[in-house]
């Protein structure tokens, strides 16, 4: 298989293209069947919650509403005021035995206020006799003492009754005279079957718990955790479902959702919470009765699972691969196949052989791209036999025009070197120095100047924007307004000049008034420029964005004097910027340089990183024993060692001379 042929890259391309948008759809449809999964997780526990409060209230009403009923008897009630007397006894027992087979569980109890007497019947052994007699002190009694004092009507809770042996859930009513309570009545439901047919039966994907206000479980599907509760009596070291809840988090969103439902201002609260280190998308409903919270726990997964999608995925998938394989098919019968045909017969044409005709027999795309072959063929063959003549033609054609602009760069380069100071007016101000003047091209955008008064005289040195013929027509603009600001303001001050020379050249090249853009211009152009004023005994030095070195009579490194960090001319150098002068003493045998930016920039040496500030600075130091003529020379032959066979990056100007007599 050619790997690189138009039919086998179309295939991979249609092949990858499907699978990254088969892919994005995928996960998309997977998104979406969460989305679906948590939704109907989230309604399912919602509906789940009030089926099971229905189903915990059916069962409960019932049994309340016969311990009422029993509580409500005239007979009881006289029981429990003549509870010593026979007649009244016999009533009542027979009363509550006749309750007795009415509740679900066969069993009920009668307690008498007065007394305490503990009457309770099952199955097995009807209430003849008190089982035995609550104590007030005793810790298993506390129930029907708190009974007594904080309910009015009934109250439903789990215990165990260590004198019965039994764990039951009890309904507990309240027996009123008047208003006066004289007793308890009520029955019990055996814990086991209250957990199968309340908390652990209906559907298996979902946990129903029980909880009182304070979050301790009532009811939950571990008899673990319903046998320790029942057996603790203190209720405050009870086990609460926050200790089944994994993060501090979920346990405060816990609290106040349960709080929210107590205080009436949630009928149903829905959240999410990881329970014993697993997700569940939780119900919970406020059973105002029984003052307890139900709430149902969904395991998404097992309502419906990712499981339940894979057979939809599985028909995404097939459908396509199946799109893929006619896609492929229809390209390559359509377009591949006459692709074919005609790289076939182009590379006949390669081979010389210019006579092939293509048979045309569609209109579409690929029919017009054949008629152009037969053409392009045609054509290619007229051509041959002319090609020689033409050949020779365009070539003479381009030797003279390269010709012509070589001259012409050539007159710029003298015309661009009569504009920049003699050796010999240099010499006359600065007897001991030299110039590295390096374009990159011919012509190029660097220059410097040497301008003299009665007192001393000023040396510039300037990089302006672009290299070759532009940066030429920049630096004769540039080279031309200093002239004429120097004729007009003097030298004394080159921080004016700077200032002076950024207006002249904003105004010059038409920066930020509006015609440079207005004529389609899209080049901001400018220059960074070095002005050292010297006199007899100091220097005044002001530079927009190049720096000044020096070297004095005993240092040992030269001392960086830096520009200010503006440049001039461009559309964002603002025309009052206030340049600074750095006066510097000028002793005798002080060294001065004036120097672009291109020798710092250029790349070579071993990794080809720029010559840099660093290297520059330690051949200085290592040539300041020097004449300034040798400096120059050592400098030029260092500077193209580590060039070696690496291209100009940049124009490159350095002007350095030595104050006073020159060193021996």
């Amino acid at each position: 298989m050619n790997l690189g042929s138009l039919k086998v890259r179309s295939i991979l391309t249609i092949l990858a293209i499907y699978l990254a948008v088969g892919s994005v759809s995928v996960l998309a449809f997977l998104w979406a069947a969460r989305g679906i999964s948590g939704a109907f997780g989230q309604r399912f526990a919602e509906k789940n919650a009030q089926l099971e409060k229905e189903r915990l209230m059916g069962p409960v009403r019932r049994e309340v509403a016969l311990a009422r009923k029993l509580a409500d008897s005239a007979t009881m009630r006289a029981f429990c005021r003549a509870e010593a007397d026979p007649g009244a006894r016999a009533a009542g027992l027979a009363e509550l035995e006749g309750f007795r087979r009415s509740f679900a569980d066969r069993s009920c109890f009668f307690v008498v206020a007065q007394s305490r007497h503990y009457y309770y019947g099952d199955a097995a052994a009807p209430a003849r006799v008190p089982r035995y007699t609550l104590e007030a002190g005793a810790v298993n009694d506390q129930w029907f003492f708190e009974t007594l004092d904080k309910v009015d009507d009934f109250a439903l809770h789990v215990d165990s009754s260590v004198p019965l042996g039994v764990l039951k859930v009890w309904v507990n009513v309240v027996v009123k005279d008047g208003a006066r309570k004289v007793g308890l009545a009520g029955t019990g439901v055996d814990l086991s079957a209250f957990l199968k047919d309340l908390v652990q039966g209906g559907d298996r994907s979902a946990l129903t718990v029980m909880v009182d206000p304070k979050g301790v479980l009532q009811a939950h599907p571990s008899q673990r955790y319903m046998d320790f509760n029942a057996r603790m009596k203190d209720e405050s070291r009870r086990m609460t479902l926050y200790q089944l809840v994994d993060t501090e988090a979920g346990r405060n969103l816990l609290r106040e959702r349960l709080d929210r439902l107590v205080k009436g201002d949630s009928a149903l609260e829905s959240f999410q919470l990881s329970v014993e280190g697993k997700r569940y998308l939780a119900s919970a409903l406020y059973i105002r009765e029984i003052g307890w919270v139900t709430l149902t726990l969904v395991d998404p997964s097992q309502v419906m699972g990712m499981r339940s999608f894979l057979p939809i995925l599985g028909l995404l998938a097939l459908s396509l691969l199946v799109t893929i394989a006619l896609v492929s098919w229809l390209l390559n019968r359509m377009v591949l196949e006459p692709l074919a045909r005609l790289t076939r017969s182009g590379r006949e044409i390669a081979a010389g052989n210019y006579g092939i005709t293509l048979k045309v027999d569609r209109d579409d795309e690929i029919g017009r791209l054949t008629r152009t072959f037969n053409h392009m063929a045609a054509t290619i063959q007229d051509y041959t036999s002319n090609l020689e003549g033409l050949v020779e033609e365009r070539t003479l054609a381009l030797t003279q025009s390269n010709r012509k602009i070589m001259d012409s760069l050539a007159y710029a380069h003298l015309i661009q070197e009569s504009m920049l100071p003699k050796s010999g007016d240099l010499s006359r101000h600065i007897p001991d120095h030299f110039v590295l003047f390096r374009p990159r091209d011919i012509v190029g955008g660097d220059f410097y100047a040497c301008l003299p008064d009665e007192r001393g005289f000023l040396l510039a040195v300037g990089d302006c924007t672009g290299h070759g013929v532009p940066g030429a027509f920049m630096s004769m603009s540039a080279g031309a307004i200093l002239n004429q600001l120097v004729a007009k303001l003097g030298a004394a001050d080159p921080a004016l000049l700077l200032r002076e020379m950024n207006g002249s050249l904003k105004r010059l090249l038409h920066q930020g008034d509006g015609q440079s853009a207005a004529r389609g211009g899209t080049m901001d152009n400018g220059l960074d420029l070095a002005l050292l004023r010297v006199l007899p005994d100091r220097m005044v030095f002001a530079g927009a964005r190049l720096p000044l070195w020096v070297l004095g009579p005993g240092e040992e490194e030269p001392a960086v004097h830096a520009g200010d960090s503006h440049s001039l001319g461009y559309r964002r150098s603002r025309e009052d910027y206030p340049f600074r002068n750095q006066e510097l003493p000028l002793a005798p045998g002080t060294v001065a340089y004036l120097f672009t930016d291109g020798i710092l920039d250029q790349h070579g040496g071993r990794f080809g990183f720029g010559f840099g500030r660093r290297r520059l600075g330690r051949l200085l130091q290592d040539l300041r024993g020097l004449p300034m003529a040798a400096q120059g020379e050592a400098l030029a032959e260092a500077l193209a060692d580590y060039q070696g066979a690496n291209p100009q990056r940049d124009d490159i100007t350095i002007l350095g001379f030595r104050s006073g007599p020159a060193e021996e």
